[in-house]
C-alpha cells in the first residue's frame, strides 16, 4: 500500500505504553498535533481498498474507486517527515484520517505506534492499530501484517512513505522546505541524496541556485530558519533570499565540515496575503571552495 504516512509524537511519557483509550483520544481530539495537508490529498484506488480494519474491504470500493485523507503529526515529529532519512523516536504516533471521496465524513483512522526496540524488528519496530470513523473503538492493534506489509519496502524512511511529504504550511503556521524538494538550476549544485549528506551541495557554481514553490495559507512575519554546512576555512559566501519582493541576505559560516549543519535565523519575510510563493536562494558572492551546504529551509511564524 503506497499511501503516505506521517509521524505524531504521542502526548504520554515514553516509558508508558499508551492504552486503547490513549490512541482514541488522540484520534477524536488531535490535541497537540500538527495538520501537515492543508487540503485533502487523493489515495491510489487500491491504496484507499487496502486501507481498512484487518480483515475487511469495503464492498462499495473498486478498481475505480479511491478516498482522500487527511495526515496529523505532533510538531516534534514533523521535520523527520520531511527529511527522508528522518527516523521517528520510541513514542511517535503516525495518524492517518481517511475520508470519502467527494465528502469530508471520516471513515477510518489508521495509525503507526513507534515500540520499544526489538519489539518488531523486521517492521521497524512499529505497532499498528485501527480506529472507526467516529473514534470510539479499536478495532485492530499489534503486528498488524495487512498495514506492515505496505511499509516494508521503505526500510530507509522508518517504514514510512512520506511520499506527500511537499513544501507546505502546516496548520501551527510552520512552512517546511527541505532540500529533497528543491527545484535546482544550474550546472553543479544539486540535491545529494546519500544519508550521510541529505543537503543541497557540490555548491561550487555561485551562478547556480535554488528554489521551492508552496503555497501561504496564513498572512503574516515569519523568521527565516535556515541548517548550513560549510567546510573549514571556505565560509564567508554572501547569500541572498528572495521570496514576496523581499530580500534577506546573510552571511555563511564555517561549521568545520560541510555535512556539519547549524541552524541559523537569517532574516524575516511577511505576507499580506494567502497565496502562491516562490522562494529563492542564491549565492552573492563565493571566496571558498563551495558557497555552503544547504539542508533545510523554514518559516517560522511570529507571535
Amino acid at each position: 500500500m503506497k499511501t503516505v504516512l506521517l509521524a505524531a509524537a504521542l502526548v504520554l511519557p515514553l516509558h508508558a505504553l499508551p492504552s486503547d483509550e490513549d490512541l482514541l483520544k488522540l484520534a477524536k481530539e488531535k490535541t497537540g498535533m500538527e495538520c501537515l495537508t492543508p487540503v485533502p490529498v487523493d489515495m491510489a484506488a487500491k491504496v484507499a481498498l487496502l486501507c481498512g480494519e484487518p480483515g475487511l474491504r469495503s464492498p462499495k470500493e473498486g478498481p475505480h474507486e479511491g478516498a482522500r485523507l487527511l495526515i496529523h503529526a505532533s510538531a516534534d515529529a514533523v521535520l523527520r517527515v520531511f527529511d527522508p532519512w528522518g527516523k521517528f523516536p520510541e513514542g511517535s504516533v503516525i495518524l492517518k484520517e481517511k475520508l470519502a471521496r467527494g465528502s469530508d465524513s471520516t471513515q477510518l483512522f489508521t495509525g503507526m505506534l513507534k515500540r520499544e526496540k526489538g519489539y518488531f524488528p523486521e517492521g521497524g519496530d512499529w505497532e499498528y492499530f485501527t480506529v472507526d470513523a467516529k473514534a470510539t473503538q479499536i478495532t485492530g492493534r499489534g503486528r498488524l501484517m495487512q498495514c506492515a506489509s505496505c511499509h516494508e519496502d521503505y526500510p530507509e524512511s522508518d517504514f514510512v512513505t512520506k511520499a506527500y511529504a511537499a513544501p507546505v504550511q502546516l496548520s501551527g503556521g510552520r512552512i517546511i522546505l527541505h532540500s529533497s524538494r528543491a527545484q535546482v538550476r544550474g550546472e553543479k549544485l544539486k540535491y545529494e541524496r546519500a544519508e550521510a549528506k541529505n543537503t543541497l551541495g557540490f555548491w561550487v557554481n555561485p551562478q547556480d541556485w535554488a528554489s521551492w514553490h508552496f503555497q501561504v495559507v496564513k498572512p503574516g512575519t515569519y523568521s527565516i530558519h535556515i541548517w548550513q554546512g560549510c567546510g573549514k576555512d571556505s565560509g564567508g559566501s554572501e547569500v541572498e533570499i528572495k521570496c514576496a519582493g523581499q530580500s534577506a541576505k546573510f552571511t555563511v559560516e564555517d561549521t568545520g565540515h560541510f555535512q556539519n549543519f547549524k541552524e541559523r535565523v537569517v532574516g524575516k519575510l511577511s505576507f499580506d496575503k494567502p497565496g502562491p510563493q516562490a522562494l529563492e536562494v542564491r549565492a552573492l558572492y563565493k571566496p571558498g571552495a563551495a558557497v555552503m551546504d544547504l539542508r533545510q529551509v523554514i518559516l517560522v511564524p511570529e507571535q
